[in-house]
């Protein structure tokens, strides 16, 4: 069965308790619920739910990583899939920046993520090894995420000015 014909989508997140859902023939419908909101930029998509096996090799186009897993044993393995492998530009948070937007998603967010900073940074593979571990609860370090997302990016630092910090993430 094609990957759309067992995928549905949701808008907001799941995490928000969406009352929004829906499959391939009505998503314009979420779409344009997505398109009038005015959301943070990381809480601003519909969520897509593939049901059923992944084969990376008909299901997925690419599989895209941060540069701080170059020559890490996660390139190693991304390389095995029966996809193409592509770099992003890279996320990377100085614990300086990080502690300019206590608002954002909270404070103690900040604070997490600066103890799990390495020599005054974040990157997508500190939280990912502090995920491995198992001592953290994964929605804080999906906040420490959103941070690192939000600010370590030049892209998404555009309208940092009009965050509404009373938003949930």
């Amino acid at each position: 069965m094609p990957t759309l014909a067992r995928t549905t989508f949701c808008y907001p997140d799941s995490v928000f308790e969406p009352q929004h859902f829906g499959i391939r023939s009505n998503l314009s419908t979420l779409i344009e619920l997505a398109e009038a909101d005015d959301k943070d930029p990381l809480d601003d998509y519909i969520e897509a739910q593939v049901h059923g096996v992944i084969d990376f090799a008909r299901d997925v186009e690419a599989l895209v990583l941060d540069p701080c897993y170059r020559g890490t044993p996660i390139e190693t393995a991304a390389g095995q899939l029966a996809c193409p492998v592509h770099w992003h530009g890279g996320f990377t948070l100085t614990t300086a920046e990080l502690r300019r937007h206590p608002q954002y998603r909270g404070p103690e967010f900040v604070d997490l993520g600066a103890s799990l900073a390495r020599s005054g940074c974040l990157d997508p593979r500190i939280i990912g090894d502090a995920s491995r571990i198992g001592r953290y609860h994964e929605q804080a370090l999906k906040r420490v995420w959103h941070y690192l997302a939000r600010f370590g990016n030049p892209e998404m630092r555009t309208d940092v000015g009009s965050l509404d910090p009373s938003r949930p993430s």
